[in-house]
């Protein structure tokens, strides 16, 4: 049969001993992802291991696979991931049917993390128990599952009593312990980087054509790598439900640390990678301030201005983009058209300063992407769609628009959902945020479609959009709409 228009992708799905396809619902491949990356946490539960090869988004690490590396970035969306299962799995509050193989995994990491918490067993026996089980678990399904399945009821799964709850707690124990390795005095800015230097191990054979040693770890000791950006990009993600106070200082000291480029006032990729082997990968061969190796990587950039967009931290990311946004860029040093992003600019690290700023290599993915979410969220909102507390869809558009961002006549405009035409007026050009904000005080829906009337413009008081009409709206059947701000008597328009 054919699979999203594949035919030949079929080869590639699961299947039973029996040899039929093995189907599982969504919630059955969380759980299964979550596991799978929860047993490769690394020795002393804080980064996941680059068993595969490969060291995650920055492939320039290609040398870290091979010291035993562990990375941040990944249990940081870890931690987000199992809180996500488990909160679903308890809110919904219904068993989660398991392939018979999987279960008996995470049977052995319950029995682990028992024994762990309990002090019977150190981090190293916890690591080697729970690794021991993951083996095992792909030596059962390297070629097939059984085909069975066992049903874990929400309260033995979820997070509120069960195995995920419990996991959730390993995974920001370990956070907290890569944290004690931030460099700053308020261990605030995350390591990214972990490698795992051996100290004591056992000869336990030969193998191989060539007959090379076979040994067996007893004793790691962890080292942390020089600052990379990506640490706190993703460290940021998890302290979403933290109250705004922490989220600020962990801003302030990323911005405080060497990762800033204070000449160019932007962010780079890494601090000084001085000193470092090669081993750890190819970024070594450049020099400093290029390409992978301490320069302004963009994509990396902009993420981290995305996320201080996602953590509402609005007056910090207004005041960054306004140097570190291609669009606000002086092209004359920038060396290109401000309306393209390019993969790194050159730091004030690298050697020659007349280069100091130039951006290298066309690069319109990554950045663009990052680019389009902020956009977004500016113009829209996180989640513009929701639903109210009677189960219908409303609207509510929620834009974070900073005073300098009106026109003269106080106006902004954007496509919504690639199709409709908004426009906000805010007469007092005002933050859309903070104090003396200008808050959303109607909606005028306008039409040619004779399905919703069309004739004469919808007028609505409040901050929202209800039903029949909020879902007017995502079907495409205004084409614009029309959103009138208030602000306060008082309210001044000074820039932030």
């Amino acid at each position: 049969p054919a699979y999203v228009g594949d035919e030949y992708a079929g080869a590639m799905w699961q299947r039973d001993a029996e040899g039929n396809i093995f189907k599982v619902k969504i919630i059955t491949k969380l759980v299964l992802l979550v596991t799978m990356k929860f047993s490769i946490l690394d020795p002393l539960g804080m980064g996941v291991e680059m068993e595969a090869g490969k060291p995650g988004w920055n492939d320039a690490m290609n040398g870290l696979p091979g010291l035993f590396g562990s990375e941040m970035p990944a249990a940081y969306e870890l931690h987000e991931l199992i809180d996500f299962t488990a909160t679903a799995i308890d809110e919904v509050g219904r068993g989660v049917q398991l392939p018979s193989e999987l279960a008996t995994l995470l049977t052995a990491i319950d029995k682990a993390l028992a024994d762990y918490t309990a002090g019977t067993i150190d981090d190293f026996t916890y690591w080697d128990t729970v690794r021991t089980a993951l083996e095992t678990y792909r030596d059962e399904t390297v070629v097939t599952f059984k085909g069975t399945k066992v049903e874990w009821s929400a309260a033995d799964l979820g997070k509120e009593s069960g195995l995920l709850g419990r996991m959730l707690k390993k995974s920001k124990d370990g956070i907290k312990r890569a944290l004690t390795y931030a460099p700053d005095g308020g261990k605030h800015v995350s390591p990214t980087y972990f490698r795992f230097d051996v100290k004591r191990y056992e000869l336990i054979g030969y193998s191989g054509s060539r007959g090379l040693p076979t040994v067996k770890v007893l004793e790691f000791e962890p080292v942390a790598l020089p600052l990379f950006l990506e640490g706190p990009v993703r460290h940021m993600k998890t302290l979403k439900d933290q109250p705004m106070s922490k989220r600020r200082t962990m801003y302030q000291a990323v911005r405080n640390s060497t990762l800033h480029d204070d000449k160019l006032s932007m962010y780079k990729i890494s601090e000084s990678l001085k000193g470092q082997s090669f081993e750890v990968g190819r970024m070594m061969a450049f020099n400093p301030g290029w390409l992978e190796n301490e320069s302004v990587w963009m994509h990396m950039s902009y993420k981290w201005y995305l996320e201080l967009l996602r953590a509402g931290l609005f007056d910090e990311y207004f005041a960054e983009i306004k140097t570190g946004i291609a669009c606000f860029m002086d092209p004359k040093v920038f060396g290109r058209s401000p309306l393209e992003a390019a993969s790194f600019i050159v730091s004030s690290a690298f050697p020659e300063e007349s280069l100091h700023g130039s951006g290298f290599l066309a690069r319109l993915s990554g950045t663009t992407a990052e680019f389009l979410s902020m956009f977004n969220i500016m113009t829209q909102g996180q989640a513009p769609f929701k639903v109210d507390d009677e189960g219908k869809l409303v609207l509510k558009l929620e834009p974070a628009i900073a005073s300098w961002m009106w026109t003269e006549e106080g106006t902004l405009s954007f496509k919504f959902l690639g199709a409709v035409d908004v426009t906000y007026f805010n007469e007092a050009k005002t933050n859309t945020w903070g104090e003396g904000a200008a808050k959303i005080a109607r909606y005028e829906l306008l039409t040619d479609s004779k399905d919703v009337g069309a004739a004469k413009p919808i007028s609505i008081t409040g901050d929202s959009v209800p039903s029949p009409h909020a879902a007017d709206i995502r079907a495409l059947k205004y084409t614009s709409i029309n959103v009138y701000m208030d602000a306060p008597v008082d309210a001044t328009t000074t820039s932030k």
